[in-house]
């Protein structure tokens, strides 16, 4: 792989439109190539062997068997979520026990935990923080995220085989400037969290992505 193709590999990584616009024909590859020379990919003598690398350039579209896996989500939202983000300690991993306790499933409540390196995460309705505010009082809180939106697309389950399915759901909304606050999985389920104000751009987004 040259350095031009390891440059432009990078610069998709943080600029995914631009794939995205070179292959459906909005921009032709010498005007590709002419921009990325004067991103400081290459240099100004080299513009015909940047358009040999996009020549050969492999670009990703969607295969036919991820683009059936989308049709066939499930798409529910949840609004007045809350994100608690605590550092971890062994007391604290010892009461999620409890806290687990204080929520009623049956009634559809939310709450997630996931314990990490050195945090602590609670996923909850806001509703409820009060519910858990006693049980976690004493522990420190590093950040506290509210009117967050949770977005769940249940996939069928061949999901779990199929490869590109979260790395579309990402560029899709990157390209729309949504923020993923958070985002969980339980194949073949992926829980997405963003501020409400971006949740019913990202509802109409992933509608787009079933047809």
């Amino acid at each position: 792989m040259s350095q031009i193709e390891q440059n432009f590999r990078l610069l998709l990584s943080r600029k995914p439109e631009l794939g995205k616009c070179y292959q459906e024909g909005l921009i032709n590859r010498r005007g590709l190539a002419r921009y990325l020379i004067k991103q400081g990919l290459a240099q100004g003598n080299q513009l015909e062997a940047v358009i040999a690398m996009l020549r050969r350039f492999e670009f990703q579209p969607l295969s036919k068997e991820t683009k059936n896996i989308f049709k066939n989500i499930k798409v529910h939202l949840k609004d007045n979520i809350i994100i608690l983000d605590l550092v971890k300690e062994k007391e604290l991993v010892q009461r999620l026990s409890k806290i687990v306790s204080t929520i009623n499933y049956d009634r559809g409540d939310t709450l997630k935990v996931v314990v990490g390196s050195g945090s602590v995460k609670l996923f909850l309705d806001q509703d409820n923080e009060k519910v858990v505010k006693d049980l976690i009082a004493e522990f420190k809180i590093k950040h506290r995220l509210v009117h967050i939106s949770e977005v769940s697309l249940l996939f069928p389950d061949e999901a779990i085989n199929t490869k590109g399915i979260i790395s579309t759901v990402t560029q899709e909304l990157t390209l729309h400037d949504i923020i993923i606050t958070e985002m969980l999985t339980a194949t073949p389920e992926l829980i997405l969290y963003v501020k409400e104000e971006f949740v019913l751009k990202t509802y109409e987004i992933l509608k787009r992505l079933q047809k």
